[in-house]
């Protein structure tokens, strides 16, 4: 009698676990040039698909209204609230005025080329084995506005915009 009771809430608990099963998978990518804040987000919540790719123009607005932006597009797809990003220590200025810069690429994989053209120009070449990567890739650039070229095996894949900013952590997610 007791291993009938205990499998049957088993098959309860498994029931109840399966209709307040929330599923969400996301990938976003958000940029702010100062002049626009583009917001890419595309996913699967609850078995629902989404796609959102719109660009504000946020000239003249502060930091507060930006975030404010970014938090009424989440929560109108249903993501609710982003958690405050983790604090990072303000970016270190070498002698020459340059700052680091940490590219992110999660899936870049396969023979890669990175052109990075503006004030500072680099071209970097390398292998990212699947799985094993080479990302992220910390550069020295000088502030300033900033193009990326990503190429993956010969092919072009992304041509960006980015900011340089003296005294703050900058990151560009590439792909």
């Amino acid at each position: 009698m007791k291993p009938l009771f205990l499998a049957l809430l088993l098959g309860i608990s498994f029931a109840a676990t399966a209709q307040t099963s929330t599923y969400s998978s996301t990938h976003s990518s958000i940029n702010d040039t100062d002049k626009t804040l583009s917001i890419q987000i595309n996913g699967q919540r609850n078995g629902r698909e989404f796609a959102y790719n719109r660009t504000f123009d946020v000239r003249g607005l502060n930091k507060t209204q930006k975030e404010a932006i970014k938090n009424r597009v989440l929560d109108s797809l249903g993501l609710g609230e982003n958690p405050p990003a983790p604090h990072r220590p303000e970016a270190a200025i070498n002698a020459t005025g340059e700052v680091p810069v940490t590219f992110v690429c999660p899936t870049c994989e396969g023979r890669v080329k990175l052109m990075v053209s503006g004030p500072t120009t680099i071209t970097e070449e390398f292998d990212a084995p699947k799985n094993k990567g080479r990302f992220p890739r910390t550069l020295t650039l000088l502030p300033g506005e900033y193009q990326y070229e990503y190429w993956q095996n010969g092919v072009q894949q992304m041509r960006l915009p980015f900011t340089v900013k003296a005294g703050e952590g900058n990151e560009v997610k590439v792909k």
